[in-house]
């Protein structure tokens, strides 16, 4: 049977050093479609001259869910492939694309994993092991809940396994990985702070210490050296953030003092699933 087009959808927040490689591996794409949110490195600039095929919108970011689901309603396809900016579509992964949808595609939303490099070394612990995303999908069966970090893909129905992987540039630097899990703490512990979580001392230090003993010592992250080591570090810095955030907002409500937390999406059409409304196939 014919393959149905597809279209990809990358969104972007200063990544003017990375969408470049991002977007050629998408050069197959029937479309794509980028949603920034208001780069100021010439991320923008360099879209609009060296890609002039892409459709590129600006939003403000209202989290990464809202993002992705605005971008859903924005393309022409019935099938989306998601990819962010700092991943990579290898020619493997393409073509087992194609089979798929050329086949007839089983499921509504696909599993693809991905391949994890820090400063291009490649690592395979930590948890990354297992590390996967739901981003191939048909867009009237798929959409992101209502959670501002870290939200998987809501499906209606049970979901595929492809075997090839994303190539994903994890750490690129460490300064850009900072600044990327502080963000994420922030936005982590805001979605903690709404769903009336609380936390002490105790708790930040349990957490943190516990995320360090998983990926560190559970998830082997040891094995891959260096890169390991840092990679956990990262990963324990986010979660000792997220926590010391939502324990920030929680002693401010107390005070009667209103936390200073990130602006989300109010708009509840962009979290209705399509399924529910009777807009599927």
């Amino acid at each position: 049977m014919p393959r149905p087009n597809i279209s990809a959808l990358v969104t972007t927040y200063n990544e003017a050093e990375h969408v470049e490689p991002c977007l050629r591996s998408l050069e197959w794409a029937d479309e794509i479609v980028l949603v920034d949110s208001y780069s100021s490195d010439g991320t923008v600039e360099l879209v609009r001259e060296r890609f002039p095929n892409v459709k590129l919108i600006q939003r403000e970011y209202l989290g990464s869910a809202a993002q992705k689901n605005f971008g859903l309603d924005s393309v022409s396809n019935d099938w989306v492939l998601v990819v962010d900016a700092d991943e990579q579509v290898t020619p493997e992964l393409r073509d087992e694309i194609f089979r798929v949808l050329e086949a007839g595609p089983k499921y509504w939303a696909y599993w693809i994993g991905r391949a994890n490099y820090v400063l291009g070394k490649p690592v395979s612990h930590s948890g990354l092991q297992r590390d996967g995303v739901r981003r191939l999908m048909h867009r009237k069966n798929a959409r992101y809940p209502n959670r501002r970090v870290h939200t998987d893909l809501a499906v209606n129905g049970p979901v595929g396994r492809l075997r090839h992987k994303f190539k994903h540039l994890y750490i690129r630097s460490f300064d850009h990985q900072v600044e990327k899990m502080t963000r994420y703490g922030l936005w982590g512990g805001t979605q903690l702070h709404l769903e009336g979580r609380e936390v002490s001392a105790f708790g930040i230090l349990g957490h943190s210490f516990a995320r360090f003993f998983r990926d560190y010592v559970i998830n082997l992250g040891f094995l891959d050296g260096a890169p390991g080591l840092i990679t956990v570090g990262l990963h324990t810095f986010y979660t000792f953030w997220k926590y010391s955030k939502l324990w920030e907002f929680n002693r401010l409500k107390e005070q009667g003092r209103a936390p200073k937390l990130p602006r989300i999406e109010t708009d509840e059409e962009v979290w209705k699933m399509p399924w529910e409304e009777g807009e599927t196939n």
